[in-house]
């Protein structure tokens, strides 16, 4: 199964699903999905790597985690995340780096994500791979 997202309607906030093959691959469609909900255009250019080292309960609140990350990187640093690379994924544990690029001229603002909640938060499997759901206050 190729990574595939989607939005969800909720009350006052907004919903992202992503579905993937594997926990690693996961999170980083999340972070891509999240990424282009955020802010459209070009996603080239030379790719400045982040280190990212998370604690959590579960994959829901990594993920939350995580997500919460990305919308950081862009608001208060003008940084458009546009990979993750996983070098270790526990229940209690998301280490690795975030691939970012400066957000220039030819990038238009998406949706205004202020941040991801824990509200609803799941990371599950689903057959042979995984689902996870999110909700943001926008």
């Amino acid at each position: 199964m190729a990574a595939r997202h989607g939005t969800l309607t909720h009350t006052a906030d907004l919903g992202l699903w992503v579905e993937a093959d594997s926990l690693p691959e996961l999170m980083a469609a999340a972070v891509e999905a999240l990424s282009r909900l955020m802010t459209a255009g070009p996603r080239q250019g030379e790719i400045a790597w982040l280190p990212v080292d998370l604690e959590g309960r579960d994959y829901a609140e990594l993920l939350v985690e995580l997500l919460n990350e990305v919308v950081y990187r862009l608001d208060g640093e003008g940084l458009i995340s546009v990979a993750l690379e996983v070098a270790e994924l526990s229940p209690v544990r998301l280490a690795g780096r975030l691939g970012v690029i400066p957000r220039g001229p030819g990038h238009e603002a998406g949706e205004p994500v202020k941040a991801v909640t824990y509200h609803q938060a799941s990371v599950t499997p689903l057959g042979a791979g995984w689902r996870a759901r999110v909700i943001m206050d926008v």
